[in-house]
């Protein structure tokens, strides 16, 4: 009795192995809008080289900001006045995604951010002299994100 139920034990293996494998489920297909050349860019840059972004600040100001390719200068254009302002820039990475970026507006104006793109934030200050040649330090909140 031993050997028939070892034998039919085996058979059932045998018939079940042999079903899935003459059988087998249809190949799956990835949807055009699920496969990676379809995808659009990261939201997290790795840097800011020949990316162009917008700042919206809680004041009611902002403006665009395009980083040239090389990464060393950007071009600020102020919404409410459309002044632009092509100038020197340091960009630091802090952490994956957000970065401080500092330059000097035409006014003389150091304007220092940290601009978070996993969140959409940008903090940053304005430091000018007044007319007194006293510095005079703005804070100014705001979102910032990517346009291309």
């Amino acid at each position: 009795m031993g050997r028939s139920i070892g034998a039919i034990g085996i058979l059932a293996v045998a018939l079940a192995a042999s079903g899935c494998v003459a059988d087998p489920p249809a190949a799956q297909k990835v949807s055009n809008s699920h496969a990676a050349e379809t995808l659009g860019k990261a939201a997290v840059p790795a840097d800011l080289n020949g990316k162009t972004v917008q700042l919206s600040y809680e004041s009611g100001s902002g403006g665009t900001i395009m980083f040239s390719a090389d990464g060393r200068t950007v071009t600020y254009t102020a919404a409410d006045t459309g002044r632009r302002t092509t100038t020197p820039v340091a960009v630091e990475s802090v952490e994956a995604g957000i970065f401080l970026v500092t330059w000097t507006d035409d006014s003389g104006a150091v304007i220092s951010q940290v601009q978070d793109y996993r969140t959409g934030k940008v903090e940053g200050t304005w430091t000018r002299r007044d007319a007194s040649g006293q510095a005079v330090i703005e804070t100014r909140l705001g979102s910032v994100h990517l346009t291309d």
